[in-house]
């Protein structure tokens, strides 16, 4: 092979990246940098620095590939997307408010700004954007559930939840927006509607323990403590070791009147984390209706240690 033939490079360069030979892939793309410094190789090579891990070093190959074309758009958008996930979102969004002089009417542009401000705590900013994209693309999702995350965010429950219903008639799969919904209807004490939401979750995801934990919390308040209870099995499959679930069984069964499986509960909790007030406190009920006055006395009062 002549280590000049520049197709025969790129062919072992692409190869190298399909078979996640990165290191070898870096050391071709160099090769090819030698022969030809154009700006799509600088921006080629950041892809090969970013799986390797060398973020800082990929951001430095866009400055360069941008010098050399500071038009070119996709280096510049990939540019502003590695900014956002190095966390440095001011520099991001002068990156894409850039882009969007360059391309106006570029839709992901505006969303991708909007995400940013919303990140940055410019609520107000991002919701304007949002607003933009709504009055041209009423029937965009993303731009529901986005305005509807923010109000959200600023405590506005009824007009986010709003935004989610509006999302949801468009996308009615979007377990994000069911997420928000649920979440909304749970806070205003909608338990039932809340339910429904978190169900349907649950059932798109079967691994969404944030939406069981959620399900077995309205059960309780509904007073539906053996389905609470059936829950709690399926979300300790899930995870195991979480204290909060075993928390939760505890509590059901304190209802329930099982107090000696309860304890058992509570004891499984305070070993993972024995700084839990709501778990002394709940072993501490479940040895008073047992009877066992002096060791429910000592539980209440390792609680009362905690909460001062």
């Amino acid at each position: 092979m002549k280590i000049n033939d520049k197709n025969i490079l790129w062919n072992e360069y692409l190869n190298s990246l399909e078979n996640g030979d990165y290191k070898k892939a870096l050391s071709l793309i160099d090769k090819i940098l030698e022969i030809n410094k154009k700006s799509k190789v600088y921006a080629t090579k950041r892809k090969t620095l970013v799986s390797l891990g060398k973020y800082n070093k990929a951001l430095k190959h866009f400055y360069k590939a941008l010098k050399i074309n500071p038009e070119y758009i996709l280096a510049i958008f990939l540019k502003g997307a590695l900014l956002v996930s190095l966390g440095k979102l001011e520099e991001a969004k002068e990156v894409f408010l850039e882009l969007y002089k360059l391309k106006k009417s570029d839709l992901s542009v505006k969303y991708v700004i909007a995400f940013i401000l919303k990140k940055l705590g410019k609520y107000d900013s991002a919701v304007k954007i949002l607003d933009k994209i709504l009055e041209k693309y009423p029937q965009s999702a993303v731009a529901w559930s986005e305005k509807g995350e923010i109000l959200y965010r600023e405590g506005k429950l009824i007009k986010s939840l709003e935004c989610f219903d509006n999302a949801l008639k468009i996308n009615p799969n979007d377990c994000q927006s069911l997420q928000y919904k649920g979440e909304i209807l749970f806070k205003l004490g909608r338990y039932g509607e809340a339910l429904k939401c978190f169900k349907k979750v649950f059932e798109k995801n079967g691994k969404d323990i944030c939406a069981l934990m959620y399900i077995i919390q309205i059960l309780i308040h509904l007073g539906r403590l053996s389905q609470a209870l059936e829950y709690t099995k399926k979300a300790l499959k899930l995870n195991p070791d979480d204290p909060l679930l075993y928390l939760y069984r505890g509590v059901i069964l304190n209802k329930l009147g099982k107090y000696e499986k309860a304890i058992k509960c509570f004891d499984k909790v305070l070993e993972i984390n024995p700084n839990l007030p709501e778990a002394w406190n709940g072993k501490a009920v479940a040895l008073e209706k047992l009877g066992r006055i002096n060791e429910a006395i000592e539980c209440y009062n390792r609680a009362l240690d905690i909460y001062e």
